[in-house]
């Protein structure tokens, strides 16, 4: 409030610095960037998220907007960081998806696919539904609150206007892409599992009775034992999601002090 009183023009330059971070962050998060949620709504929230940071993470600005150049490349900074800082979440958010067609691909459902409309892209049904899962149970364990803490942070380690991108943040980055392939592969494990017993046994029968016709006859079995096996491990889709709500923790961690001066 003081600065307000004091110097107004350096308390809007910087609300306006903290929106744009704001607003960066919402545009690649994964539940605040779905289409179907008002932009009304999307922009109120970003607004009373700005006021209430504003107040209670220091402000350090070197440039103001009477110097509009200057101005100009710390608000691409900004936006650069609050994107970056979505764009991890939405990397996590991706293990669910990958999981999820890796196991279409083995059942045989990697043809039928569902239009997403936060992505607009076409993914596969189990992925679809491993998200979907995901994400109310993110919302219902309210894990969203580190999403905000890990705003708040960012202003901690990224004061405005001072964003770097060092190779801390590109190493850590690319070593996170071995866990990422590697934690869809253990995810979508039971289905490979099963499916590789199930063609050993169809190519056995296929070598012994060569009147069947396997294709006919492997393509429901799979589809029967894949959904068998996608129904009886959903109980442990709960250990899956502390998973990836700590690898969403870490990695934002990481994206946060890759970009601090």
């Amino acid at each position: 409030m003081e600065l307000l009183l004091n110097e107004p023009y350096v308390y809007l330059d910087a609300f306006m610095l903290i929106l744009i971070r704001i607003f960066g962050m919402m545009l690649m998060m994964p539940f605040l960037s779905n289409k179907n949620i008002p932009s009304m709504a999307k922009i109120g929230m970003g607004f009373f998220l700005g006021v209430i940071l504003l107040n209670i993470v220091p402000i350090e600005i070197s440039v103001s907007s009477s110097s509009p150049i200057e101005f100009a490349i710390v608000v691409i900074k900004e936006f650069i960081t609050g994107w970056l800082i979505g764009f991890s979440a939405y990397t996590v958010f991706a293990i669910l998806t990958l999981a999820g067609q890796f196991i279409d691909y083995q059942i045989g459902f990697s043809m039928v696919n569902v239009f997403d409309p936060m992505s607009e892209t076409q993914i596969t049904i189990t992925g679809n539904l491993y998200y979907f899962v995901f994400l109310l149970i993110f919302l219902m364990t309210r894990s969203y609150f580190f999403v905000f803490k890990g705003l708040k942070e960012s202003f901690m380690y990224i004061p405005l206007g001072q964003m770097t991108l060092s190779t801390y943040l590109y190493n850590s980055f690319i070593g996170f892409f071995n866990d990422f392939f590697l934690t869809a592969l253990q995810i979508s494990a039971p289905i490979f599992f099963v499916m590789l017993v199930t063609n050993a046994v169809l190519g056995i029968l296929a070598r012994t009775v060569p009147q069947l016709n396997m294709f006919v006859i492997g393509f429901p079995i799979k589809i029967l034992l894949g959904l068998f096996v996608l129904y009886a491990t959903m109980y442990l889709f709960d250990n899956v999601a502390d998973i990836i709500i700590d690898k969403f923790i870490k990695l934002m961690e990481i994206f946060i002090k890759g970009m601090a001066p």
